[in-house]
């Protein structure tokens, strides 16, 4: 919902047109969770394409959510002074939440397909 309003203001006021631009550049890291997505549906987990997958799923997840969004932030509070005070709630409240929301999935992806193996050791080793 948060996400709709922030597009919505965009949209309805003709301003912040390229800030919302350079928001969709987050969704190109989509295309490589949803494979992953697939891929683990489809029992493939195991195999070579899903581990490609899943290097280039942290690579563009780092460049397209991690990056984007805090160049976003940096624009926001540079540009404090020129944006209203309802724009820049909004803005700040919503980066803000999807900052932290895509560091918690960056965090579920890497122990996921990354650390997986250490935590299973550590539980063999538990069970000793």
């Amino acid at each position: 919902m948060l996400v709709i309003t922030c597009f919505g203001l965009s949209v309805l006021t003709f301003r912040y047109v390229g800030f919302a631009v350079v928001a969709l550049l987050v969704e190109i890291n989509s295309v490589f969770l949803h494979l992953r997505q697939i891929l683990r549906l489809a029992n493939l987990a195991a195999g070579t394409l899903y581990r490609v997958n899943s290097i280039v799923n942290l690579g563009t997840y780092v460049v397209f959510r991690i990056n984007t969004l805090a160049w976003m932030t940096r624009w926001l509070v540079l540009n404090r002074d020129k944006v209203p005070v309802l724009a820049y709630t909004l803005g700040s409240v919503g980066l803000a939440i999807m900052m932290l929301m895509n560091i918690v999935l960056f965090y579920r992806l890497l122990r996921s397909d990354f650390l997986k193996s250490s935590t299973r050791e550590a539980k063999k080793e538990k069970e000793m």
